[in-house]
């Protein structure tokens, strides 16, 4: 009995994050992807922080729960990713890597929606006009869609 009360405490002092992980696992696999550039500060042994730029595919529905703050821990999936470094974008598949990375969440500090697919070996400047700012109609129409905690 004593174990079962520890584990239930355990379980209570985590239900939150617990939960929030679940929701990002279950948004992560929305087959409907689209376009982010992603900004993520993460902490290294020596207690700097390194900051990473990346474009990638995400899991719509895991973009828009982290964009209206639904889920706050957890990890999410890139998929055909691309870094911003030297004021180009480089494709991060190689010969050893395929192209996808997992993050937490936690570590997202900037996340904006993307048109278009980058193009590496251009720089971020083909996105001045492909920036994705909803208007106030679809803006409307984002909030009426149902919560990321509503889905299954």
């Amino acid at each position: 009995m004593k174990y079962i009360m520890l584990f239930v405490f355990a379980v209570s002092l985590m239900g939150c994050n617990l939960q929030s992980e679940a929701q990002a696992l279950n948004s992560m696999r929305d087959s409907e992807k689209v376009w982010v550039f992603a900004q993520f500060n993460i902490d290294q042994e020596d207690d700097d922080l390194e900051t990473y730029y990346y474009y990638g595919l995400v899991a719509k529905k895991l973009y828009k729960a982290i964009a209206y703050n639904e889920i706050e821990s957890g990890f999410m999936l890139m998929e055909e990713v691309k870094y911003w470094s030297d004021d180009l974008i480089h494709d991060y598949e190689d010969g050893e890597s395929a192209g996808e990375l997992v993050f937490r969440i936690e570590d997202v500090v900037k996340m904006e929606l993307i048109k278009v697919e980058p193009i590496a070996g251009q720089g971020s400047d083909q996105f001045d006009e492909s920036v994705d700012k909803p208007t106030e109609a679809e803006d409307k129409f984002i909030g009426q869609l149902p919560s990321a905690s509503e889905d299954n």
